[in-house]
């Protein structure tokens, strides 16, 4: 027998498979749709930047100084004054309802301070419940108001008759942000979810291809059939790679066009590092397959093993070693957690494989072990 006969097998395999998915109509609208839409609600939806936050403002000194403070945080985008507070009580009530990220209390004195040159104190009252949030918007804060005091700076300095860098504070701090210098979160996320959608997407469509043969009541005939299961194995997963590799295509000119965020880097080596990302989620939804035994349940298990790991135990969104330990060591075996350095690396950094080695031979050998498990499951299933 030639090497000719297990490939003419395996290509007759492959075709029956693609007929099959070329014939629904639902398989084709989850090839198509899927990768397009999940771009669309998580790049939109999904915004680390923050834009209006409500603040309010307990403002006992009422003078000029104090109006120009509040007025230079209401024309920032991030900040939007929605409470002029005339009590103090009402300042823990605004905060416990949730109606104010943070509120500014300007004590008496403030416009007296700033005319006569000294030091002025403004206290913030920030709601600490959401952390994330509140780091965020005591960032922006500061950096405004270090605007603001930088102008207060230069008014001393016009009165004074004197330069203004002699009134500088001895140390100033020049931030260059490297990569992704104007912090726009779309360009962190796209790639991240190009991982996501990939990994989800190649697992559902191999999640089907065991259990619809059972049942079809066809999968004995499969077995029974005059063919090797490696043979089987490689016919029904090629039509899927082959599908999966268009949608990194798909997934990577949908970021394009959405949200301008192209890779910087070797573009081929993303194709590459994809491919083997895209075997191992193959491998896992070739898995589910051969231990379901609906369509439904093989279904429900790919989502719950591709899609939620991904995204909260890979780093997609989490750092990952910010998580305790053990969660540290369950994401080291998620294929995502390794595809996610890699891709944005070469998305925002302009890297190649070389640069993410230890990564890449995680990657490989991680797909080696789910394929091989895969493909003595499947054997079992065949004996």
């Amino acid at each position: 027998m030639t090497c000719r006969e297990p490939l003419r097998r395996t290509m007759a395999i492959a075709r029956a498979e693609w007929r099959h998915n070329y014939r629904d109509p639902r398989s084709l609208a989850v090839v198509i749709l899927l990768p397009v839409l999940l771009l669309l609600i998580y790049g939109y939806g999904v915004n680390f930047d923050l834009r209006d936050l409500k603040f309010a403002v307990y403002d006992l000194d009422r003078t000029q100084a104090s109006g120009n403070l509040v007025r230079s945080l209401s024309a920032s985008d991030y900040f939007t004054l929605t409470n002029i507070i005339t009590d103090r009580r009402d300042i823990h009530l605004l905060i416990e309802q949730g109606q104010v990220r943070f509120v500014m209390v300007i004590e008496r004195g403030f416009g007296e301070d700033i005319g006569a040159g000294r030091t002025a104190r403004v206290q913030v009252l920030l709601d600490g419940a959401d952390s994330t949030t509140a780091s965020t918007a005591l960032g922006y804060l500061e950096a405004l108001m270090r605007s603001y005091s930088a102008q207060v700076t230069a008014q001393w300095a016009d009165r004074a008759g004197v330069p203004a860098a002699r009134l500088a504070p001895p140390l100033a701090v020049e931030p260059r942000v490297l990569y992704n210098p104007e912090l726009r979160s779309v360009n962190f996320i796209v790639p991240g979810l190009i991982a996501v959608i990939l990994t989800l997407l190649a697992a559902l469509l191999t999640s089907g291809c065991i259990v619809r043969e059972r049942e079809a009541g066809s999968f004995e005939s499969l077995a029974a059939a005059p063919v090797a299961p490696i043979e089987i194995i490689l016919g029904k997963l090629l039509p899927y790679a082959a599908i999966s590799f268009a949608d990194i295509i798909l997934c990577i000119v949908v970021g394009w066009l959405l949200f301008g965020v192209v890779p910087v880097g070797n573009k081929a080596a993303l194709l590459v590092v994809s491919l083997v990302y895209l075997v191992a989620s193959m491998a896992i939804g070739l898995l589910i397959s051969s231990l379901a035994r609906t369509h439904q349940i093989a279904t429900i298990l790919a989502f719950l093993t591709t899609m939620l790991p991904a995204m909260l135990l890979a780093g997609f969104v989490f750092p990952l070693r910010s998580m305790p330990l053990a969660l540290q060591v369950i994401g080291q075996v998620i294929p995502a957690t390794h595809f996610l350095v890699v891709i944005r690396g070469i998305y925002l950094k302009g890297a190649g494989l070389q640069a993410y080695y230890p990564q890449a031979v995680a990657l490989v050998l991680i797909s080696a072990v789910l394929v091989t498990i895969s493909a003595l499951r499947f054997n079992k299933n065949l004996e």
